[in-house]
């Protein structure tokens, strides 16, 4: 393991480019969008933090047969485009790679968390795919700024090898078994990331935004179990951990995304000023076909996806919410046991 291939040169695939070829391994990035690819290749990203340099060490590419001559294969990519690019690759030599998912949604089409995507689509045995969650701007990581993570796995030993490899001085790397829930945790928190952004552009204040968030844990927890996640995972980094931070950062899209729906009362307005991929968008589409099919009681996302996707206004969608039956707190727990 002593080289990283990183498929995607956004934000965070420039970041952990930037971040491991620091640390004295060998990059490679590569950045499928050649316009893209002509900006990374000045060592600058002026697209999202062009106050950071990306070192000489990097090697950028729009070569995606590279992929061969390395050892670990980062996927940073919107989740719109992981079909796309594992049908380019898994006709190369990709099967004794270990692959690092950072992607922090479904594959639209099928529903499937993108670990199972790559298991599906490259034949890689999953005890070598991994996922990379938790709170970690990229903007800060970046700039050296303490960050700790998760990296989630079914191969302990494995694990154990690539928590050295991938921490750095700045960059700690917890260890974790429950993939599912990893991955799960960072994909639907951007749903709640929006709603607090909603939450912030109507000027509810802390108490309700509090309330919001400790509600959405609730049902962050109830997706996961559902699919088989460990509840104590939604109560880590990759849990509330990255909850609070995509709900509380100026720097998450997904959050500024809602507070700009609230502002201008209209999602195509709100998209076009966030001028990047919302990952929260495709998420909560996804999430209410799998509640709806499930019967799974998921009260905030469904008003999410209804402000979203069906117009409504922000201002009926908290009426909604408070109108709802009066209940026990912790009623949704004992059904859940």
């Amino acid at each position: 393991m002593k080289s990283i291939f990183v498929i995607g040169g956004g934000c965070w695939g420039a970041t952990l480019a930037t971040v491991y070829a620091q640390k004295g391994l060998k990059v490679v990035l590569y950045e499928p969008v050649f316009e893209n690819y002509k900006y990374l290749k000045l060592y600058y990203h002026p697209k999202f933090f062009n106050y950071v340099s990306i070192p000489k060490n990097v090697n950028i590419t729009n070569d995606i047969s590279e992929i061969q001559n390395n050892d670990i294969v980062f996927l940073v990519i919107p989740s719109v485009y992981v079909l796309t690019i594992l049908q380019k690759i898994k006709n190369l030599n990709v099967k004794e790679k270990i692959f690092v998912s950072c992607v922090k949604g479904f594959e639209p089409k099928t529903f499937c968390r993108i670990t199972e995507i790559i298991n599906k689509v490259l034949n890689i045995q999953r005890n070598k795919i991994f996922v990379l969650s938790g709170p970690s701007h990229a903007e800060e990581v970046a700039l050296g700024k303490p960050t700790a993570i998760s990296l989630a796995g079914e191969n302990k030993e494995l694990l154990v090898k690539l928590q050295k490899l991938l921490t750095t001085k700045n960059l700690r790397i917890y260890i974790n078994t429950d993939v599912v829930g990893v991955e799960i945790a960072g994909a639907i928190k951007n749903i709640y990331a929006i709603a607090a952004g909603i939450c912030d552009g109507l000027k509810l204040g802390n108490n309700a935004k509090a309330a919001l968030l400790t509600r959405s844990l609730k049902e962050m927890i109830l997706i996961g179990t559902h699919f088989g996640a460990q509840t104590q995972t939604f109560f880590g980094l990759s849990g509330i951990g990255d909850l609070l931070t995509t709900a509380y950062s100026g720097y998450s899209r997904n959050r500024t995304f809602g507070e700009y729906i609230a502002k201008y009362k209209n999602v195509e307005i709100a998209k076009q000023k966030i001028h990047t991929f919302i990952e929260g968008i495709y998420t909560v589409k996804t999430i209410h076909k799998i509640a709806k099919k499930y019967s799974i009681d998921l009260p905030i996302a469904e008003e999410v996806y209804k402000i979203i996707y069906k117009n409504k206004l922000p201002e009926l969608s908290i009426k909604s919410l408070l109108s709802r039956p009066l209940k026990e707190e912790f009623s949704w727990l004992k059904r859940n046991e």
